[in-house]
């Protein structure tokens, strides 16, 4: 059976994560960017040791650990630090999510957080889509939940939200706009139509 790679992106605290859950839960693959970079960091890797070399011993916890908080906050405010951390984890990321892809058949789905801002590095390092889907909501929705998921203000938080791609810039490149403002039956239906359109399937 053909495979049909779909990327799935979002805005920062749009909810990307209950689509993804769901389209688990219907049985799919879901390759998750994310927890790929989660392993590549761990406790004594190469790309850990990397990330000391190229930061600093103080980005590690007592424990070896990398602590996420204090190169986010780096990341975050140094553009030139968030283009060396970019150039060490991406090509790592998308090779490991080619290879992972490589198991499957029909539909395969990749949770990609920044698909948009690094598509050109993506394609570059062998992963391209035959469509891509965007999870959107409300900016008063997003800011809300970005407040409570990361325990920040609403200051911190809008500027979290501007320091992405514009979201009119995201759904005019997205081949599927999915609104996760509402209640979950609602992102359900949209997610089972769009799936009934690829698959010739009723959801």
């Amino acid at each position: 059976m053909k495979q049909n790679k779909i990327g799935i992106t979002g805005s920062i605290a749009s909810g990307k994560s209950v689509l993804t859950a769901y389209l688990l839960g219907l049985g799919y693959p879901v390759i998750d960017a994310d927890a790929i970079a989660a392993d590549l960091v761990r406790p004594g890797s190469d790309t850990l040791k990397e990330i000391a070399e190229t930061f600093g011993d103080y980005m590690l916890d007592s424990d070896g650990a990398l602590d996420r908080d204090k190169l986010g906050q780096l990341v975050f405010k140094d553009e030139d630090a968030r283009r060396k951390l970019n150039d060490l984890m991406h090509p790592a990321i998308i090779r490991a999510m080619v290879d992972l892809s490589e198991n499957f058949h029909g539909l395969v789905f990749f949770d990609i957080p920044l698909l948009f801002e690094e598509y050109d590095a993506i394609k570059a390092n062998g992963l391209d889509f035959d469509a891509v889907w965007l999870v959107d909501a409300d900016e008063e929705v997003q800011l809300e939940r970005l407040m409570a998921r990361d325990n920040i203000d609403e200051a911190y938080a809008k500027e979290k939200i501007a320091s992405q791609m514009p979201l009119e810039e995201k759904k005019s490149r997205a081949h599927a706009v999915f609104d996760n403002s509402g209640d979950l039956m609602n992102l359900y239906n949209q997610v089972d139509e769009v799936l009934e359109a690829w698959t010739g399937e009723k959801m």
